[in-house]
């Protein structure tokens, strides 16, 4: 069975950088179109192609979700994949008790509703059309909430009932959803100033890359590294495929073994 991505339009939040934009270019060689939702979507010119539109949106704003989804429905005219990906993770030194509740708002609005709002704003044009996946990311903190990010962590465990919830309503009319979890991906949450490599090797007194290989020991990581955005994005080409056409309301967890948890 061939997966058929060719000529599907494939809408992807956060798009601008690390798991979205490795998504975003493993949806364009297997000939799909895509439309890349980001604050800053600048790094999408990077694919070279006529397939691919950058928009920018902020999905914290009530009417993000419907502005991105129009401007896809302008341009192809459809939309048979939404990838809700967009999200934030602030790391949190002080862990729960630093978290005030303005900063729970911040996370909640983004992560969460952010995804809600798409879902939201997509699903009637799929509904009409019979078909349609949804994605969703979420994270291996969601089964295993990590102390230095305890309101990114339950904002993650939200997705995954978010995506049931979609799975049993929307199923049996043509409308997929499934998550996606990863798990110690190296994306900016490690590498960006002021992010965890940089308070990990705070904390350990040692650089960047040493401070992370210890991370990976000290967690317990079974392959041994941190993970690959594009080994991500290779679930979420498997979901948005008709190579799983009788999956929804599932979850991938794509974190090198680590979850403990059956």
């Amino acid at each position: 069975m061939e997966s058929n991505l060719e000529g599907k339009v494939v809408l992807i939040t956060g798009a601008g950088g690390g798991i979205g934009l490795a998504t975003a270019h493993a949806f364009v060689a297997k000939g799909a179109a895509v439309v890349g939702g980001d604050l800053d979507p600048g790094a999408l010119e990077s694919l070279g192609s006529a397939q691919v539109l950058p928009v920018q949106s902020d999905l914290r704003d009530p009417d993000g979700a419907g502005l991105l989804v129009q401007a896809a429905l302008d341009r192809f005219g459809r939309i048979d994949v939404l990838h809700n990906n967009a999200g934030v993770a602030a790391v949190r030194p002080e862990g729960f008790l630093g978290v005030d509740d303005d900063a729970w708002r911040a996370s909640l609005d983004l992560n969460l509703l952010g995804y809600v709002r798409m879902a939201r704003a997509v699903l009637p044009h799929m509904l009409e059309r019979g078909r349609g996946v949804l994605l969703h990311t979420a994270s291996e903190a969601a089964r295993m909430p990590n102390p230095r990010l305890p309101d990114y962590s339950v904002t993650k465990a939200g997705i995954l009932s978010l995506s049931k919830a979609l799975a049993r309503e929307f199923t049996p009319r043509g409308v997929r959803s499934n998550v996606i979890s990863p798990g110690f991906i190296r994306t900016a949450i490690y590498d960006r100033p002021g992010g965890l490599a940089d308070a990990l090797a705070e904390e350990f007194g040692t650089d960047r890359e040493a401070a992370l290989k210890r991370y990976v020991d000290l967690n317990g990581i079974p392959a041994g590294r941190l993970g690959r955005p594009e080994e991500v994005a290779a679930a979420a080409v498997y979901l948005a495929s008709d190579l799983s056409g009788f999956v929804s309301g599932a979850e991938i967890v794509v974190d090198g073994g680590v979850t403990p948890t059956v």
